[in-house]
């Protein structure tokens, strides 16, 4: 099955925790399914990991709606959100195509591509 043009995950990583929400998919992801993305992350975390990650969590949240303004985010980008001193943080990477546009503008890139 061949490798779907828009990929990537966001993830909650250290202090022994490892979790992610991931998509592929043939069309931009959107920048309100981002933020589901996020939520759904959000609620596989306890209560102390999601306070540990408050701040990160914030921060990707406001980078999806930046993202949202501007065009989306493009191939290869990651992004991690730490505090110096921890290895307690939240990632994005966009894989493959473009993430966290709004819905016209998905719509317009998917039809350039087809």
């Amino acid at each position: 099955m061949p490798r779907k043009a828009h990929r990537g995950r966001i993830q909650a990583q250290g202090g022994g925790l490892e979790a992610s929400e991931s998509w592929s998919q043939d069309e931009p992801l959107t920048a309100k399914k981002g933020r589901t993305l996020l939520q759904q992350l959000k609620a596989k975390l306890s209560k102390k990991e999601r306070r540990e990650r408050k701040h990160h969590l914030e921060k990707l949240e406001d980078l999806i709606d930046r993202a949202e303004e501007t065009g989306g985010l493009h191939a290869h980008y990651g992004k991690s959100f730490q505090d110096p001193d921890s290895d307690i943080r939240v990632d994005v990477e966009v894989l493959g195509g473009t993430a966290f546009v709004c819905v016209v503008l998905a719509i317009i890139l998917w039809a350039i591509i087809q």
